[in-house]
């Protein structure tokens, strides 16, 4: 970085160097301030400079970072919201994987009570089926079908 002051005249030359290279009208290149690492738009409605080069913030720099703090407030929170949906999610994953692992196993119990003549064992467990599917019965529909 130069400690040279900047110019209007050299920052003009300068951005005719950029639309040049850019192939750019000299209003269609986009300036930006870094002040304190916070990358700043300069925007007719947003800025002028004034009489002595110096570069003034219309409605202050101040008003310009509030407006950023409340879009980061504001992705904060879209963040939390997701952040609390994707747990959610996994919560609910997490149990469906935990019900499948259960039915599997009480399934695996059943076919190996089946294959070694336990059939006691095996109705059971059909029993127990059979009376956890009541617990959780839903009403037929119209046309007679439960799923």
């Amino acid at each position: 970085m130069s400690s040279f002051p900047v110019t209007v005249k050299k920052l003009a030359g300068r951005l005719h160097t950029v639309a040049r290279h850019l192939d750019l009208e000299p209003d269609e290149v986009e300036l930006f301030a870094s002040i304190q690492g916070v990358r700043v738009p300069l925007l007719n409605t947003t800025f002028q400079v004034d009489d002595d080069g110096t570069l003034l913030f219309l409605g202050g720099f101040d008003g310009f970072l509030d407006e950023l703090r409340a879009q980061v407030k504001e992705a904060e929170q879209n963040l939390v919201t997701e952040c609390n949906r994707y747990n959610d999610l996994w919560l609910q994953f997490d149990q469906l994987r935990a019900s499948s692992d259960r039915l599997c196993n009480e399934l695996a119990v059943m076919c190996e009570a089946q294959l070694v003549g336990d059939h006691n064992l095996v109705m059971r467990k059909v029993e127990q089926f059979t009376d956890r599917y009541r617990e959780n019965f839903k009403q037929a529909a119209a046309n007679g079908r439960v799923h």
